[in-house]
């Protein structure tokens, strides 16, 4: 019986060590493993979302647009394969109530600020903005954010093609309300810019406070 025992715990020390060994060793590639699996599901339609994992735990992190984003991504985790349990470290984009885009025309150029949607957002309104006023210095104060209205591209272009037409002054988009202010380029731009604005405005838009003055060529005849 004393043989038995002497051979017995040596050979159990030995298996628990050759097992912890292989465990330790193995660690890393199951993890890498299973970071690459949820990280190249989440590229395709949520590149914002990254994740990390230990072992079998997951960490979601990013600044996820919007709750819908966020849910899928979470979904997407939990369903992967091999992941016992979901962390969700990620965050969501400051929500803008209202949500604002104004466009400032000066003998400096062109001011973009308040709020952009995620995404391409702030590129097409760079390039609307080119094309808008060819040539003119465009400073890009934007800020990312959550909250845009329905048809607010087409407000904004909007916005940005009554900027184009004006010498100085400000065009702001408030959620929906649409506001202008300063002095037109020509007699033919002011009215242009009133005749557009008797209209039904783009992108939902009510027309807020309209503050348009004629060129003084126009005035004084």
């Amino acid at each position: 019986m004393h043989v038995i025992k002497s051979w017995f715990w040596p050979g159990v020390i030995t298996t628990a060590l050759l097992t912890a060994l292989a465990g330790w060793f193995l660690a890393g590639p199951v993890d890498q493993q299973l970071t690459d699996t949820v990280n190249a599901a989440l590229e395709s339609q949520n590149a914002w979302a990254s994740a990390e994992v230990d072992g079998r735990d997951l960490i979601l992190k990013g600044i996820a647009p919007s709750e819908e984003a966020l849910a899928e991504a979470l979904k997407i985790a939990r369903e992967t394969f091999g992941v016992r349990v979901v962390e969700n470290a990620a965050t969501l984009l400051p929500l803008a109530e209202p949500f604002s885009f104004v466009v400032t025309k000066s003998d400096d150029g062109i001011l973009l600020s308040g709020n952009v949607p995620y995404g391409d957002a702030r590129a097409k309104i760079l390039a609307a903005a080119e094309t808008a006023m060819p040539g003119i210095e465009i400073l890009d104060e934007m800020a990312v954010a959550r909250g845009e209205p329905q048809g607010f591209f087409d407000l904004a272009n909007f916005a940005l093609m009554q900027a184009a037409q004006l010498t100085n002054g400000e065009v702001e988009v408030s959620g929906e309300t649409y506001s202008i202010s300063g002095t037109a380029a020509n007699a033919a731009d002011y009215e242009s810019i009133n005749a557009a604005l008797r209209l039904a405005l783009p992108g939902n838009g009510k027309p807020g406070e309209i503050k348009l003055e004629a060129p003084a060529s126009a005035s004084s005849n």
